[in-house]
């Protein structure tokens, strides 16, 4: 009886035991499967993350890091320093905290000091140059930070270091883009200021030209056509003034229409040249140069004349001497039509090339004109499917070179005869 009683007990006592065993197994199998997926997930996060993350030593040497599994490259199993990690062109002949620039590095003068006070630091911003191969190195702008920690009594810290090279170079677009748009602001002031003094100068002078030719009765034949010729000449301006005005109100709505024609180019280029001879200095030759005489052409012929003449017209204000020249050349392989403006005139000094195509912006503020001229020259081009560019040294010349689409001639248009 008493042994009944003895076995049923202890038969007890080990399917309790074996109950808790399982449970316990059920519970450390199921922790294991947490600390796993924790694991996975902590790998899955230095992964992707788009920063490296190094834990370190106040010697800089690199004990933890994702920066392998970020870059996609092969873990060496090898010691290394920061600097030697990142490949920092500093560290690469002397090794890390030897070069010649590592003693100046903010970077390490913000960990060495984090880790002699104990502390933590953080958006420091730095430019390293990194090498990407043996004969080519790239600078980067980094943002780093650090997390002091103390493990075990052993100093470590805790580095995050994300590039921010994209974000440096939107904030200089912006930058370029707001001191641009202040430019535009300030010319387009005093091109609105200069306008209205203009228009009511010229206007004065046609008026008071106008009252004299019709009210003085002593004035000579010869007199009254000098007047004449002057009240001409004012005229002409203002209306050069209010058509690029009308020009620059088109382009701003995008209503710039190609009005397409065919003709004979180097007969139009002729032309130009011929009505803009009597503009040019003695002492300066105006020529054409163009390889293909029998070229016909489909585009816009007055957009066309219209950036011609403009070129033409800068070059000859400020050419007293030397040449001018025009030329054209057709590129089969781009199948595009290439024009040069070229002169041996003052030139221009580079501080002022950024700005050249702006509008309301003008080189010499001395000289006639609105500063229009350039930049509906640039849009005009660009809406005939080419670009424009130029090259310019003081007292060295200037060279614009522009070229326009070649459009095929539609069939039967009835101008493919007129080079024939």
């Amino acid at each position: 009886m008493n042994s009944c009683i003895i076995i049923t007990i202890l038969s007890g006592v080990i399917l309790l035991l074996f109950c808790l065993y399982m449970r316990a197994r059920t519970m450390s199998s199921k922790r294991g499967q947490e600390i796993e997926a924790s694991g996975a997930l902590f790998d899955f996060i230095l992964q992707h993350i788009k920063a490296y993350i190094l834990v370190i030593d106040k010697d800089f040497i690199v004990e933890k890091t994702n920066y392998y599994t970020v870059t996609d490259t092969r873990d060496d199993n090898r010691k290394k320093r920061v600097g030697e990690l990142l490949q920092c062109v500093n560290s690469f002949e002397k090794g890390c905290g030897n070069g010649e620039l590592c003693q100046t590095c903010p970077i390490r003068q913000a960990i060495t000091e984090a880790f002699r006070m104990r502390k933590d630091f953080s958006n420091l911003e730095a430019v390293v140059s990194l090498r990407v191969s043996e004969k080519k190195s790239i600078k980067c702008n980094v943002s780093v930070s650090g997390s002091y920690m103390d493990m075990n009594c052993r100093p470590e810290m805790l580095i995050t270091i994300h590039d921010i090279t994209e974000l440096k170079q939107a904030q200089i677009r912006l930058q370029d883009a707001l001191d641009k748009t202040g430019r535009i602001e300030k010319s387009k002031f005093s091109f609105l200021e200069k306008l209205g003094n203009d228009i009511n100068d010229q206007l004065n002078c046609i008026l008071g030209w106008a009252n004299l030719v019709s009210t003085d009765k002593t004035l000579t034949e010869n007199q009254r056509n000098e007047y004449m010729n002057l009240i001409y000449e004012h005229s002409d301006q203002l209306s050069h003034m209010a058509n690029d005005v009308l020009r620059l109100a088109r382009i701003d709505a995008h209503k710039i229409e190609l009005q397409m024609t065919t003709f004979c180019l180097h007969e139009f280029c002729q032309d130009i040249l011929l009505m803009r001879m009597n503009n040019t200095h003695p002492n300066v030759e105006l020529y054409l140069e163009g390889d293909t005489p029998d070229l016909l052409v489909y585009t816009d012929q007055q957009k066309l004349y219209q950036v011609i003449v403009n070129l033409l017209s800068n070059a000859q204000k400020f050419t007293n001497k030397g040449h001018i020249r025009l030329s054209y050349s057709l590129n089969k392989e781009q199948n595009t039509i290439n024009f040069v403006v070229e002169d041996t005139g003052k030139g221009m000094p580079s501080k002022i090339h950024a700005n050249l195509f702006e509008r309301f912006y003008k080189a010499n503020t001395f000289t006639e004109g609105t500063g229009l001229g350039l930049s509906i020259c640039k849009a005009y081009i660009e809406a005939m499917g080419g670009t424009i560019q130029f090259t310019s040294s003081e007292g060295r010349g200037t060279r614009f070179h522009f070229s326009i689409k070649r459009d095929p001639i539609p069939a039967g248009d009835a101008a493919l005869d007129l080079c024939k």
